[in-house]
């Protein structure tokens, strides 16, 4: 049940999870009255948090047909992985020194003994902090948009990945607390670069 204390923001971040956690599909059509209908409320509330989604293109307003859970094309998520690199190789690079070795020896523990669901979470911090040691709160902040369309994405990921990116994971943050930033940076570039589209994520899973 939605407390009717701000409505639309309540709505907006009920959705925006159910996005990120798969529980509603990419290209999944989202019905207002439904969802409305659902949490005792009316229509309008609805309406603005599903606008609120689209102005960051969580989700598409389609003019006469409704609104949709955003979906990929191939080109698109090579693009978002292309410009994720972009990101966390510039920062770990240029501002390696800056990275807080404290959190990242305290995420080495959570990241060695974590279940797959919380190693996600983990391995979401590790990234973000990396890109963090910027101090650059407009990158950060361009990051952390681009990072949930990744975790859109993330969720069709297949699992036999899961044990050797726990494993890379591991090898970067030795790295980084060795203060060794060539080797951080190669295994950062070998990380990102095998997410292989047609090899890792599960397309058909993802259409209506």
């Amino acid at each position: 049940m939605i407390n009717k204390k701000s409505l639309t923001e309540q709505i907006y971040n009920l959705l925006k999870q159910k996005i990120l956690n798969k529980d509603l599909k990419l290209g999944e059509k989202l019905n207002t009255r439904q969802i409305a209908e659902e949490n005792e409320i009316s229509l309008m509330p609805v309406r603005d948090a599903l606008r609120q989604l689209s102005n960051e293109e969580l989700v598409e307003n389609k003019p006469r047909v409704g609104f949709f859970v955003k979906s990929f094309s191939e080109p698109e998520i090579n693009d978002i992985l292309e410009v994720r690199k972009m990101y966390e190789l510039y920062c770990l690079k240029n501002y390696f020194s800056q990275i807080d070795r404290e959190k990242i020896a305290e995420l080495k523990e959570k990241i060695s003994r974590s279940n797959n669901r919380l190693f996600t979470d983990y391995d979401n911090q590790l990234h973000q902090t990396i890109v963090d040691a910027a101090g650059n709160s407009y990158l950060s902040e361009r990051y952390a948009e681009l990072i949930n369309y990744y975790k859109m994405l993330f969720n069709y990921l297949k699992d036999k990945r899961s044990e050797i990116s726990r494993q890379e994971h591991l090898k970067l943050i030795d790295a980084i607390l060795a203060n060794n930033c060539q080797i951080a940076a190669k295994t950062l570039f070998k990380h990102l670069n095998t997410v292989d589209i047609k090899e890792n994520i599960d397309l058909d899973s993802s259409s209506t």
